[in-house]
């Protein structure tokens, strides 16, 4: 979704490029389509061959974009003008069905031909690869077609770089591309958690890091400013001599600061380099190594990092149905050690790398116990001062292709999943934005997402950028400062950086804590204001110090 673009179309729009360079390729993204449905079907009618890539493996919310849904699908291919045009599904939709919801299981990715022609369960950019080479004829393509070694698509990956040109947000740098370093994950020795696909891609098979650089600086070149080093299992244990051999390999530090290190060598100017998912078993089995590896991220990254914690549950009945990474004092270690490494400050005002904690319901050996655990190992963190980014709380989407789907159904109730949800949000989420970006925290370049009822959203680029809120007042510019003046369970308020006293608006007065209406309306009405000491005179209050050091009068 944007502002990201996966390896997705890149991969295929390489593979494509390969064979013909001179091909003319449309990336299109849902969002677009849904400007006028009729304008884009007219396009693709002229095409040669139409590929939808579609799917998700894990349920959420998101703010840059709506995912296709299966209706919009099926009304956009099926639409008479596309009969002559062969129809390609790709993605996760096309190898493991399609599961938009979380809580329930996934339907199987045939009961979508029709309308689609074609439904390629293997790896998409070594399908299209294989329909090239049968001169563009899709019935003699392989469609189960997978790449034997991560070589099979480093030419792809480079030659494909260039189609971001054609993402919606190239044009103001809002885009971030998303960077795999290796398929499958180390723990399908033991067949890994319950509920993942990602054992199912077999031993881990992982790139040569200077082919990871080598498509980074394609993609420099192209004019990309923002990496996600996030498409893996665990970055920390990337480079492991022991990967595909133990459950939990010994992470290889010097491998990761060589990637970084070559990261920033062939993409200087970066704006963005961040990282995602991370084992959090991997740093409670490898303390020091893990240490080591966190360091030599931060050496090379840009601050505000997420490390996404897929812990899931710490019932401990849940963690052992279902081959889950840690217990529950297992995740506390993990997140104090990166909380003693990650969360120092740069001139950015941010923690430089915290966890993200991942919490999944739906899964087998639920009970109330599970909820009373989870909310024990959060509660913990609280009291302990750490710190994490954000807490994602979802329902498991079934895939046919997981045990999940052979295990019993006893899980929570609906109404026990959104109790406790909201539990979180509201004991447990609003101290932690606070402790991670305090009133007086500088945000740099944020995006404006669009307008929400009587203000604005905004975004840095990153992993789990921090959701801004501004209210009503002058239009933000596509790309500016703000700093934090309040906080929601899951976002922050904001104001335009510095404060102009002057020129900010009655409503984003109001937003200031301790403020108030009339409070708010006194200061606009004292105007033109000069002086801080004008400013506490008028609320007849005195300012908090964070306050005083955010506000200018030029």
């Amino acid at each position: 979704m944007p502002p990201y673009i996966s390896t997705y179309p890149r991969y295929i729009a390489g593979a494509i490029w390969s064979k013909d360079p001179h091909a003319e390729i449309l990336y299109t993204t849902i969002d677009q389509v849904r400007e006028s449905f009729d304008r884009a079907i007219d396009i693709w009618s002229t095409v040669d061959i139409a590929i939808l890539i579609a799917g998700m493996i894990v349920p959420g919310k998101y703010i840059g974009g709506t995912p296709i849904s299966v209706r919009e699908a099926r009304t956009l291919f099926s639409d008479p003008r596309l009969e002559d045009v062969p129809k390609i599904l790709v993605g996760p939709w096309a190898r493991y069905g399609y599961g938009q919801q979380g809580g329930k299981v996934a339907l199987d990715s045939l009961s979508l031909v029709p309308p689609f022609d074609y439904v390629a369960s293997g790896d998409p950019e070594m399908v299209i690869a294989s329909i090239s080479e049968e001169h563009w004829n899709p019935e003699k393509g392989l469609l189960d077609a997978c790449a034997k070694t991560p070589q099979d698509v480093e030419e792809y990956a480079k030659r494909g770089a260039r189609i971001v040109s054609q993402h919606p947000g190239f044009n103001r740098k809002h885009v971030i591309a998303e960077i795999e370093t290796y398929r499958g994950c180390a723990r399908f020795l033991t067949g890994g958690c319950s509920f993942c696909v990602e054992p199912l891609y077999g031993a881990p098979r992982q790139r040569n890091p200077d082919d990871v650089v080598k498509e980074i600086g394609a993609l420099y070149e192209s004019g990309v400013r923002a990496f996600r080093i996030g498409k893996q299992a665990d970055l920390f244990v990337f480079g492991s001599t022991e990967m595909g051999e133990e459950e939990f390999p010994v992470p290889n530090p010097e491998v990761i600061e060589s990637l970084f290190s070559k990261i920033r060598n062939v993409a200087p100017d970066l704006e963005v380099l961040h990282i995602d998912n991370v084992n959090p078993g991997t740093i409670a089995h490898y303390p020091e190594e893990s240490k080591s590896v966190a360091r030599s991220i931060i050496k090379y990254h840009t601050s505000g990092d997420v490390a996404a914690f897929g812990i899931e549950s710490v019932d401990p009945e849940v963690v052992r149905r279902n081959n889950l990474k840690v217990n529950l004092e297992e995740a506390l270690t993990a997140v104090r050690i990166l909380n003693e490494v990650g969360s120092g400050r740069d001139d950015s005002g941010l923690p430089h790398l915290l966890p993200g904690i991942n919490l999944l319901y739906g899964l087998p050996g639920e009970s109330k116990r599970t909820i009373e655990s989870n909310m024990e190992f959060l509660q913990r963190l609280v009291d302990e001062g750490l710190m994490v980014r954000r807490i994602n709380i979802r329902q498991v989407i079934g895939f046919e292709s997981t045990r999940i789907i052979d295990d019993d159904r006893s899980r929570l109730k609906r109404n026990q999943f959104f109790k406790h949800k909201e539990a979180v949000r509201s004991s447990i989420d609003r101290i932690m934005i606070q402790r991670v970006a305090p009133s007086g925290t500088i945000i740099r370049s944020a995006y404006l997402e669009g307008d929400e009822g009587k203000g604005y959203l905004l975004r840095p680029l990153g992993t789990y950028p921090l959701l801004c809120r501004m209210a009503s007042g002058p239009q933000p510019d596509g790309i500016s400062d703000v700093v934090v003046v309040d906080h929601g369970p899951r976002s922050l308020i904001v104001l335009p950086y510095p404060i102009h006293p002057n020129k900010i608006s009655l409503a984003q007065w109001r937003s200031i804590p301790g403020i108030g209406n009339k409070r708010a309306v006194r200061v606009k009405a004292a105007g033109p204001l000069t002086s801080v000491s004008q400013i506490e005179e008028s609320l007849d209050n005195p300012l908090p110090e964070w306050l005083k050091q955010v506000i200018a009068f030029s």
